[in-house]
Formats: structure tokens, sequence, C-alpha cells
């Protein structure tokens, strides 16, 4: 592991720049009726930015030193006015640099996931984080890949799995759609079944030459060009938990089932838990929506995600921007 160079790729997007506001709502209001857009692709808590991104640069400053680079995708000459640009580990990454030209102008986060592997100088070993993730703890390249360079995927509670997928799907949210779909794919390609896993909405490893194997693969390119040029999400896509999938079926990924530490009503039944899976809650992610009754749920975790929803008022974003600080307090290299 200490020759392999491990990059970071961001996405990001400045929800409150008027010109990205405008051109969000025309498109939105051109293909609707058109395209079955996913229930909330163009909610606003969908692309809200409530100042998560320099606080995840922060984390990885102060926990991840070691790593090599620094992409950060976004689209309509958008920067971080707090950005240090000039800094040698960080690269601004334009959609157009990345993206087919009729995919251009996008709003939808998968398409853009999808084109990844086009960023120029990106390593063989990357990880994905959004704006809304942190490392929380010091932690080593072997957390995300292991001797051999295998990807270190985290998932989180098992599906309940049904056997008519069909109808599994028809009872499922849009979200949890997406995911069988990428099984199912996989299965249907592969005959192995990996339904019994989900993403645990985490920092999350791939490989790139992998990526682009899957790709373009026979079975999956049709439908990956496909949701590449939708601009918003819609109910017919993968995700890119399909690659790491992909990884599994070939043997460059090892899944760990990801526990969080838990602080529920139960203290009885939190703290015989809590022990049983003490090495495991310690090397966990957490997803949580708000931070409110969460720090010791979120300080055990090695990393953890604030991941905004249509329910978070004005006092909760708050709630959310002050526990960021107090956690992350130093400025960091990433900033001017």
């Amino acid at each position: 592991m200490k020759d392999i160079k491990i990059d970071i790729v961001y996405l990001w997007v400045d929800s409150t720049d008027k010109n990205w506001q405008a051109e969000k709502n025309k498109w939105y209001e051109k293909i609707t009726g058109e395209t079955p857009i996913y229930s909330g692709a163009a909610g606003d808590e969908r692309y809200r930015d409530n100042g998560e991104f320099l606080y995840s640069l922060r984390s990885v400053a102060e926990n991840i030193q070691w790593v090599n680079h620094i992409y950060i995708i976004t689209g309509f000459n958008q920067v971080p006015k707090w950005l240090n640009t000039k800094h040698k580990k960080i690269t601004i990454v334009p959609h157009e640099q990345i993206m087919p030209k009729d995919a251009i102008p996008t709003f939808n986060a998968t398409a853009i996931e999808m084109c990844m592997p086009n960023i120029p100088g990106l390593s063989e070993h990357f990880i994905l984080m959004n704006d809304d993730m942190f490392i929380n703890k010091n932690l080593k390249p072997s957390f995300f890949f292991d001797k051999r360079g295998r990807a270190i995927v985290r998932f989180s509670a098992p599906h309940k799995r049904q056997r008519n997928i069909a109808r599994w799907m028809e009872k499922s949210d849009k979200y949890v759609q997406t995911l069988i779909l990428s099984a199912k794919m996989i299965a249907d390609a592969y005959g192995k079944k990996y339904y019994w896993a989900r993403p645990s909405h985490g920092v999350d490893p791939y490989i790139k030459s992998s990526w682009c194997e899957c790709r373009n693969h026979p079975l999956f390119n049709k439908q990956i060009d496909s949701q590449i040029r939708n601009k918003f999400r819609t109910n017919n896509e993968i995700q890119r938990w399909m690659m790491n999938l992909y990884d599994l079926a070939h043997g460059r990924a090892k899944f760990i089932h990801s526990r969080g530490h838990k602080n529920g009503r139960h203290k009885i039944i939190n703290m015989i838990y809590n022990f049983i899976y003490f090495m495991k809650t310690r090397k966990s992610n957490v997803c949580v929506p708000n931070v409110h009754d969460q720090a010791e749920h979120l300080s055990t975790a090695a990393t953890f995600c604030i991941n905004d929803c249509p329910s978070n008022t004005a006092e909760i974003l708050r709630e959310n921007r002050e526990f960021l600080e107090s956690r992350f307090p130093k400025k960091c290299e990433f900033e001017k």
C-alpha cells in the first residue's frame, strides 16, 4: 500500500448562484412531463449548500494528510470563494472537461459520477466524497484499500430481499429501486446475486481501470450512456454502487458490514450491542440528517455524513453548522 497513490474526488455545487438557479428551473420546466423525474430530484435539499464543504476539506487536512490529490468537479464556472485554487493538491474539474457536450448542462449527480474516470490525471485508486462527508479520525490508506489494492467497501444494514424483483421494486422507494437495478444488472451479467447489501452512504473507494471496464461492458454501456444525458435523476438509473458490486464480482473488493454506534432509547440494549460490535463501530460510517442528540453517535465513527433532507429547518441547519465548526475549527492549507 505504500506505493499506491490515492486521490479524492468531490462533487460540489453552489445552489445560491442565480445563473445556476435560472438554468435549473428552465431545464426542469422543459423536461417535466417528458421524463419520469426522480422524486425530489430538483428539491432544494439535494443542492443546498450549508457550508459543509469547507469543513469536509478541513477533515481531510486533519486526518488523511497522505492523500495524493483532490479533484473538485463543478459546473457553471463555480469555485468556492474560500478555496485556495493555487494549492498544488487542488484541481477544479468543470463538467465540460469530463462529460459529453450533449449532457451539458447537468443537475444530476448520478450522471456526473459516471464520468469521474474521465478526469485527466486521476490516479488508479481514488475515493469519492460528497461535500457533506467528513473524515472523523486519523485513517491510514489501508482503511480504503487493502494490501492487494482491493477496495474496502462498507455496506449498511442488508436488504430484506423478496423473490419477485418486480414486486420488490414496486414496494421500494426510488433510491432503493436504483440499488436493486444496479444489483440486478450484475446478477444478469455474472449470475452473482448481491441483493443482500446496500451502501452505507459514506466515503467510498474505487479503482479507475475497473470502473472503466464496467462502464464499457456491452451489457452496461447503453444504460450508462443514456443516464449520463439525464439532466435530473430519473426512475431508471443505476448507482455507482454497481461499480462496487462489479469489483466484488471480480475479486477486486472486500465488503465489510458498517455498524454504527447505537445511542437510542434502549440503553441496556445499546450497551450490549456497542460492546459486542466495539471494533466494528470504531471503523464505521454514520449518516444522519441532523446532529441533534447525535454527538456520541458521530464521535465514535471513522467517517460520517450529515445528509440534508426536506424536513431540515433553518434551526437544524444552524445547529449542523455549529457542530461542524466546533468539530473542525482550524483553518487548513486548502483555504485562502
